[in-house]
C-alpha cells in the first residue's frame, strides 16, 4: 500500500471501545487512555514507513465514538471520519464463530454490488480491514482489486479521504 502511495492513516492500537453500545455517551475509557492508544498506533505507522507528520484523520475503533473521544482527537491533532453506513463492507471482521453476526466475504460483495445497482455509490467511503481474526478464512481485502477494477470501469474515481474532506 505504502509503495503504491495509497493513502494509510490510524484506527487504535488496541482496537478500544471508547464507549458503551446502548448509551454513546458513556465513556469506557480515560481521556489518557485514549490518546496514549492513538499515540501508540501513530507511532507503529510511522515504525512501518507511513510519514505521519502530516496526519490528519483517523477512523475510530469499532467505528464508534462520541463528541468526547472526537474533541480528544482532535487535541491529538487528528479529525475523526467515518465509513458510509449501508454497506456492509465494514463487516469483513466478522468470522463464522460468530454465528449470525458473521457475514462472509460472498454475502458482503452481494450487498456491496446490489447496493451499487440500486443507488450507486458516490461519495462512499467504504471500509475494508486489512488485518482481520485469522479464524475468517475468507478475507475480503483479498478482492480489493477487483472491487476497484469493478468500480473503476464502472466510472467511478477513487480518491483518498484528504481529498475528499477539503
Amino acid at each position: 500500500m505504502l509503495k503504491d502511495g495509497h493513502f494509510i492513516s490510524g484506527h487504535s492500537d488496541k482496537h478500544l471501545l471508547t464507549s458503551n453500545w446502548e448509551s454513546r455517551d458513556e465513556l469506557l475509557v480515560t481521556r489518557d487512555s485514549f490518546l496514549q492508544d492513538l499515540r501508540v498506533n501513530v507511532a507503529t505507522l510511522a515504525f512501518s514507513g507511513v510519514d505521519t507528520s502530516g496526519l490528519q484523520y483517523y477512523m475510530p475503533s469499532y467505528e464508534w465514538y462520541n463528541s468526547q473521544t472526537v474533541a480528544w482527537a482532535k487535541e491529538a491533532g487528528l479529525s475523526a471520519v467515518n465509513y458510509t453506513p449501508g454497506i456492509r463492507t465494514a463487516a469483513d471482521y466478522t468470522y463464522p464463530e460468530m454465528g449470525k453476526r458473521y457475514l462472509s466475504s460472498a454475502a458482503i460483495l452481494e450487498n456491496l454490488w446490489s447496493h451499487e445497482a440500486q443507488s450507486g455509490l458516490n461519495g462512499f467511503m467504504l471500509l475494508i480491514h486489512m488485518g482481520t481474526d485469522d479464524r475468517r478464512k475468507d478475507k475480503l481485502y483479498h478482492h480489493l482489486d477487483d472491487i476497484i477494477r469493478r468500480l473503476k470501469k464502472r466510472g467511478y474515481h477513487i480518491v483518498d479521504i484528504p481529498s475528499l474532506l477539503k
